[in-house]
């Protein structure tokens, strides 16, 4: 009894049913590593053969989706009502938006997407490899995989998430985007379905985020130091040590631990982005990084849909379709994390931070590194003889070792992946955490939600390790497409339910007003 007490504070119907699930495959891919990898292989090429359409239809859909949100009348609306504040600085808010997202991914693939594509174009184009053309258009693909489509996922799950938790005042629940669609039975058993699915899914896939993380950071630690460590004891450490600080970071509070190493961040970032610039080919990167992103706007739609139907050589299912489903699958999470900054804002700067600021980012980041790695290359310094002998987790820092004071700069690389990782790690753990507690248990500053966040994160661990261990890089990033499907159906009824919201609100709105004027 006094056990049942005690863990009133958790919500069990939110919590049990995931948590048994991600124990169970932790157990499975302990034990069955190398059958779980063929496992999520043979699944991932199921779903690529029969599910392609509907990640790009629907991923695409979503962008005029934000430009209506955003430049309709509704853009006016105020998250959390026409006296809300904002609880943070808009420097800090743009801060934390981005590093919560997609930072460490910018810095696994920032050099290597770029430099790949220049390589090996991409089949369906018949572009010789390293050749001129190749050089000139491989950044506009890089742009496709993290530009307006990747960006349009997060902000439109976050858009709904931010009215329905702030104006329609339904709980911090990944449910709650269904209330206006669904209705009481957003609280029934279609609605703890929709929470189980998605909590199970977002540990899984952030558990691929570990996976690409620690395959980095080992990767580069040996790189760097040359020491002859292995692999699995290097892996081990780095997911140990980084994960006890994202929890740490986790447990300090979203103010304190996340806005600090979020600025932290974007200053090694800016640093970095600096050096790679001044020193890197400062006029190859202003030329191309411009030319690649008008190609990139050019083509945006042509980009966006094209599915290879009669091709098939098989590269936008790994490449396009990887991505979209790795931005889906997380989009939950990290929308419902976005919209908890959100209050006081109002619609249209929401969809400004969050969609258009960090597209600007992105075209800064990957123009200055994926160029410079370009012409690094061209000029005969074999960063790509790296990246077949130590593998694609090795091009950041075999790039960074060709500027001056390279050594030094590496660390720098180092501690931005480190940052970018931690600072992931600890908003989602904080994110899933509040989702599984009954709100109405805890006291004031209760320190109780910090088992949950202990629980979870050592959970994503071993998500990680085990992906790694079950067929290394490809394995951690085709899990993430099988993944993805039901998210995707699930964000499509979020946005229904946005639509649906937003017509009842005004016309919610439209009477108040009429009561005033006729008081008046």
């Amino acid at each position: 009894m006094r056990l049942k007490q005690r863990l009133k504070f958790i919500d069990l119907k939110v919590f049990l049913v995931p948590a048994v699930l991600v124990l169970l495959v932790i157990v499975a891919g302990v034990f069955y590593h190398k059958q779980f990898g063929q496992l999520v292989n043979a699944t991932f090429q199921w779903s690529q053969r029969y599910f392609s359409w509907l990640y790009a239809l629907v991923t695409f859909s979503f962008i005029p989706f934000c430009v209506w949100a955003a430049w309709g009348k509704q853009g006016q609306i105020r998250l959390g009502g026409k006296q809300a504040q904002p609880s943070m600085s808009m420097a800090a808010w743009v801060s934390i938006t981005f590093t919560s997202g997609m930072a460490l991914g910018v810095v696994f693939y920032g050099v290597s997407e770029g430099l790949t594509n220049y390589m090996t174009p991409p089949p369906f184009t018949h572009l010789l490899p390293h050749s001129a053309a190749a050089a000139e258009t491989a950044l506009q693909y890089v742009y496709l995989h993290w530009g307006f489509q990747a960006y349009g996922i997060y902000t439109a799950a976050g858009l709904c998430f931010a009215f329905a938790l702030w104006n329609l005042k339904q709980k911090f629940a990944l449910n709650s985007a269904l209330q206006p669609l669904l209705h009481e039975r957003a609280s029934g058993w279609m609605g703890q379905l929709v929470n189980w699915l998605c909590l199970y899914v977002l540990v899984a896939s952030l558990g691929t985020n570990v996976g690409l993380g620690t395959l980095q950071l080992s990767t580069g630690f040996r790189y760097m130091t040359k020491l002859a460590i292995k692999p699995l004891v290097l892996q081990i450490l780095i997911i140990a040590i980084l994960g006890i600080i994202g929890i740490y970071a986790a447990c300090s509070g979203i103010h304190r631990g996340i806005k600090l190493v979020s600025n932290i961040n974007m200053s090694v970032f800016a640093t970095l982005l600096a050096w790679a610039f001044i020193f890197g080919g400062s006029v190859f990167i202003l030329n191309n990084t411009l030319s690649s992103i008008g190609g990139y706007l050019k083509n945006f739609v042509e980009m966006g849909l094209y599915l290879e139907p009669v091709k098939q050589t098989g590269w936008v299912a790994k490449n396009t379709i990887y991505y979209w489903a790795w931005w889906t699958t997380v989009a939950p999470i990290t929308g419902l994390f976005l919209a908890r900054l959100a209050r006081g804002r109002t619609i249209r700067q929401f969809v400004l931070v969050n969609l258009l600021v960090p597209v600007g980012f992105i075209f800064i980041w990957f123009g200055t590194f994926g160029s410079s790695a370009i012409f690094t290359q061209m000029h005969h310094v074999d960063i790509w003889r790296d990246l077949q002998t130590q593998g694609y987790p090795v091009a950041f820092f075999a790039y960074l070792n060709t500027l001056p004071w390279g050594k030094l700069v590496m660390i720098l690389g180092l501690i931005a992946v480190i940052l970018s990782f931690v600072t992931q790690y600890e908003s989602m753990i904080y994110s899933i955490a509040e989702m599984s507690v009954n709100q109405s248990e805890l006291l004031p500053n209760d320190h109780r939600v910090n088992y949950l966040k202990i629980f979870w994160g050592i959970a994503i661990s071993l998500m990680g390790f085990i992906l790694i261990q079950s067929g290394g890089l490809t394995t951690v990033q085709t899990s993430v497409v099988v993944l993805g499907i039901p998210i995707l159906l699930i964000l499509v009824a979020y946005v229904f339910g946005f639509v649906k919201a937003i017509r009842r609100y005004d016309e919610t709105m439209l009477a108040i007003k009429r009561v005033d004027d006729a008081k008046n």
